[in-house]
């Protein structure tokens, strides 16, 4: 015990062999997916997630880290706190909000406009949406 081996194993799993690799990782990553340069995550602080008493991350980054290794905080070994409401039941809509407008102020620009890459975690939170509706 006195570690956070969950994490460790999803972190291994995606293929990010150090802590400063999830680091960077799962900075880039965020940055992205919020639309958010001034996303980071620091190597101290997946640091210390890996270790004994890794706290709780913020909504924004539980919702990124459940982007990146597909697992909410809760199952990954962070101390869930009281009154813990998954993002998906509240906020996430206003995360993917963000995200959604910046894909389609892309589409709605008149005249040519140079290719971008768009995110699959959008691709498929979008078929899930329509399916819903």
């Amino acid at each position: 015990m006195g570690r956070n081996d969950a994490l460790r194993a999803a972190r291994l799993r995606v293929g990010w062999r150090t802590v400063e690799q999830a680091a960077i990782k799962l900075t880039e990553h965020g940055q992205r997916v919020l639309d958010d340069r001034q996303f980071t995550v620091s190597a101290r602080t997946w640091r210390r997630w890996e270790g004994e008493r890794p706290g709780w991350p913020s909504e924004e980054t539980g919702i990124v880290i459940h982007d990146a290794l597909g697992r909410w905080p809760e199952d990954l070994g962070f101390t869930t706190p009281p009154g813990w409401i998954r993002p998906e039941h509240h906020e996430e809509g206003d995360v993917r909000r963000r995200a959604f407008v910046s894909v389609t102020a892309a589409a709605l620009v008149a005249g040519p406009v140079a290719p971008q890459h768009v995110d699959p975690a959008l691709i498929t939170y979008f078929q899930q949406q329509l399916e819903g509706h």
